[in-house]
């Protein structure tokens, strides 16, 4: 008799789309030849209906003809489609867990609830930024309701003020520069600029902000920012108050999606621990985490890069395909041989792949020419980051993310 293993994933940008092509195209087919009649079907459950490449952002929020919205926003059906009815894409937000029934409560958009079984779930559902500029609020219309602002206050704004030191609030400062270099840039970090790079790609980045005449406030937060006619009041924590023609709001992820999760299931920051280094939901002694897995920016100890999630991605699968393989009676083998290019499996067929993202290694634009990188901790030239990222912010990844061509098809 066919039986169906059902898969939830839970989240629908980076992690949870990867997820999906990665199973699709590389994992499921070979556990299908170990599996006999068992069949694997996919929910991705997601209130957006497009994929956002919040990664471009920076250079998208200053004018449509630099980065096209379509070139960022795509449709997750479209990406799908591909594969049948064994995706199924769910509108809606996680409410509720029962690892007991092995379910999910769906609140689904329009209205109602939805209950998905599971015998594997992902818990793919990240993070969220305060402004929608730098990830989905549940419409992507958000999103493109914040950059189409932008693009009408940009050309007049004679003062901008930033909050955020990390990528975000650099490159932004960055691209609003070499776009409009007339305008009065200021930026509020809470900390340091860039404070997870080493020292001399720091101080790199302090002379090109420096250089651009772009005034740095560090060791300061906005405490609030009021709107009042055509400008914002922004109060800080030193006491000052700006009056500024735009505000944009750069400190990252501020919002853990894990409040539909047991706390027992998390740590102090709202993040999910795992039991091992194979991104196994650890839980706790009530309840079966058997087959729940983690992947993303809600990782406990997670760094927030792309780098890292793609790590994720493929050993967070590796993991799954073993589990389901080890309670099928299969034999697993060994990583590496001559199949060790496709991520999680080595010439003995199914295999637990290690987590080896790459380490210290980030590439930060500043303006279309300029900006600092480091690999593996080394210093990057200019013109390394120019190419890597600064000329195109990586545009040419999203077709191959969104189709799952990034994943070579088995």
């Amino acid at each position: 008799m066919t039986s169906v293993h059902e898969i939830v994933i839970l989240g629908g940008n980076f992690a949870g789309v990867d997820l999906v092509h990665h199973l699709q195209r590389q994992v499921l087919p070979l556990l299908k030849k170990a599996a006999g009649q068992t069949k694997f079907h996919i929910s991705l459950v997601s209130p957006n209906t497009h994929f956002f490449f919040k990664v471009a952002a920076p250079r998208a929020l200053i004018n449509t003809t630099l980065i096209s919205e379509e070139k960022i926003f795509k449709s997750l059906a479209e990406g799908f489609k591909q594969y049948g009815e064994s995706v199924t894409l769910v509108r809606g937000k996680a409410a509720g867990l029962s690892p007991e029934t092995r379910s999910v409560s769906v609140e689904l958009v329009g209205g109602g609830s939805q209950q998905l079984k599971y015998d594997t779930l992902f818990i793919a559902t990240g993070t969220t930024s305060t402004s929608p500029l730098w990830t989905l609020h549940d419409d992507h219309q958000a999103s493109l309701d914040a950059l189409h602002k932008l693009h009408a206050a940009l050309p007049n704004a004679k003062t901008v003020l930033i909050s955020g030191g990390g990528p975000v609030g650099v490159e932004t400062a960055g691209e609003i520069t070499a776009a409009y270099p007339n305008a009065k840039i200021t930026l509020v970090v809470g900390g340091g600029i860039l404070s997870t790079l080493k020292a001399g790609t720091i101080a790199k980045a302090k002379k090109l902000l420096a250089d651009a005449k772009v005034d740095v406030l560090t060791n300061t937060r906005v405490t609030q920012a009021t709107t009042e006619g055509a400008s914002t009041v922004v109060e800080l924590s030193n006491g000052e108050s700006k009056t500024v023609d735009i505000y944009i709001d750069g400190t990252g992820a501020t919002k853990i999606n894990s409040e539909y999760l047991p706390k027992s299931w998390l740590d102090s920051t709202g993040r999910v621990t795992t039991r091992d280094a194979y991104f196994r939901v650890k839980g706790d002694s009530q309840a079966d985490v058997s087959g729940i897995y983690v992947v993303g920016d809600i990782v406990a100890g997670s760094t927030n890069t792309a780098i890292e999630m793609n790590a994720q991605v493929t050993t967070a699968a590796s993991s799954f395909a073993v589990d389901v393989l080890s309670k099928l009676g299969g034999k697993t083998g060994s990583s590496g041989g001559l199949l060790s290019f496709i991520p999680g499996f080595g010439s003995k067929g199914v295999a637990q792949k290690e987590f080896k993202p790459m380490k210290d290694t980030m590439i930060v634009p500043f303006g279309p020419s300029a900006g600092v990188g480091q690999a593996m901790g080394w210093s990057l030239p200019t013109f390394a980051v120019k190419k890597g990222k600064a000329e195109h912010f990586l545009i040419n990844m999203v077709e191959p993310a969104v189709t799952g061509s990034k994943y070579p098809q088995l």
